[in-house]
């Protein structure tokens, strides 16, 4: 190990959701565990910063007090033709946050817990030894036995261990938009979702406490300007004069990264590892996931690199992996067949969404619903 290196069990880079709820699961379990996060929080961070229901089920701690709007209703509109579907649940279908409220949120709870916090150094090098793992970050050198890579699309430990990139990674426009009173009551109650606007995609408004997040994006690259698609989006709505608005872009992967449990004692969760839901193009509630099987398959296995990889492998293998292939089938009827889109929403409509919103809440998943063969006349019955 480096000479004057901290040294830890494992060290967790990103204190993004999934990175702060493997961080929380580790020092729970009594790991030495530290956070290295390029930036100092609380930073914003880009997101349409909706919690699904079945993003709250996985935390192991109350995050109302960084919620800033709780939405028990969901809208889906389809354009060309005209069609609209509204849910309703009596607990929150999406509860809104801002980002950089949230994580810090769940960055403090690890700390609570033990967790030490490296702010303000990003990662510039990993290398392998044969009992842990050497990084360099530009506030000092630390050693841990293992490392969780926690860092996004851009994933620096991916790239230092050698991984493929990301396949199927697509761009998203998220705004955050302050309107009149007047504008802001049409949009505060539900979320919203648009479909048949952007090509390939949907666009979405999500009201926060005093103003709205707008995005839209597309599952295919190159397949439209967002920001033109966003102007479009915002004239449909009636907001073309909005007080205030801060844009960002950024980018989603819907495919799991190749060769993710090939570098040794290092464990990719979350957009690291490409694993948001293709459907959705939701990402927090697999990185949280994914966080928490990485540190349960380290706690599990006494810091033994093969059977730790290994036991990721099966962990996600029986859960989320397979909620993602059936979500990819889905994604691509929906986003790259406008006929079967229109098709399947004029005669079932109600009932797919009724489905999705019983998949967000995490009161079924896609597996349980579309895995088998004869769910699908269930599905799509006639009424």
């Amino acid at each position: 190990m480096t000479v004057g290196a901290a040294e830890y069990d494992v060290a967790v880079v990103g204190a993004g959701p999934g990175g702060s709820a493997a961080a929380l699961a580790l020092s729970r379990g009594g790991l030495r565990t530290v956070i290295l996060e390029k930036a100092v929080p609380p930073r914003y961070k880009t997101c349409g910063g909706g919690l699904l229901g079945r993003t709250l089920d996985l935390l192991p701690l109350d995050v109302r007090a960084v919620v800033e709007r709780e939405c028990f209703s969901a809208e889906l509109h389809h354009h060309g033709p005209a069609l609209s579907f509204a849910t309703q649940r009596e607990r929150p279908v999406v509860s809104m946050v801002m980002r950089d409220r949230f994580d810090h949120l769940l960055t403090a709870a690890a700390q609570d817990a033990g967790a030490t916090l490296l702010a303000g150094a990003p990662v510039v090098s990993v290398a392998a030894r044969a009992d842990g793992v050497e990084l360099k970050t530009k506030a000092g050198a630390v050693s841990a036995r293992f490392v969780i890579g926690a860092d996004g699309v851009g994933s620096v430990v991916a790239r230092q261990c050698g991984l493929p990139e990301l396949r199927d990674v697509i761009p998203a426009l998220e705004c955050e938009v302050t309107v009149d009173a007047a504008q802001f009551e049409k949009f505060r109650h539900a979320a919203r979702f648009d479909f048949g606007l952007t090509p390939h995609g949907y666009a979405w408004v999500f009201p926060k406490r005093e103003h709205l997040s707008i995005g839209v994006l597309t599952t295919r690259r190159g397949s439209c300007n967002l920001n033109a698609e966003y102007a479009r989006y915002l004239a449909q709505l009636g907001l073309a004069g909005p007080l205030r608005e801060e844009r960002h872009g950024y980018m989603i992967p819907l495919r799991p990264r190749a060769r993710m449990f090939d570098a040794p004692r290092v464990l990719l969760i979350g957009d690291a590892a490409g694993l948001a839901d293709p459907l959705m193009a939701e990402g927090i509630s697999g990185a949280i996931r994914s966080g928490q099987l990485a540190a349960r398959a380290i706690l599990e296995n006494g810091f033994d690199d093969r059977a730790t990889r290994r036991a990721y492998r099966a962990h996600l293998g029986s859960t989320l992996l397979p909620e993602l292939r059936i979500a990819r089938v889905l994604a691509r009827l929906i986003y790259d067949s406008s006929r079967a889109r229109t098709w399947l929403l004029a005669r079932h409509g109600q009932r797919l969404s009724e489905l999705l919103t019983r998949v967000v809440m995490g009161e079924t998943s896609y597996r349980a619903t579309l895995g088998e063969p004869r769910n699908y006349w269930k599905l799509l019955a006639a009424r």
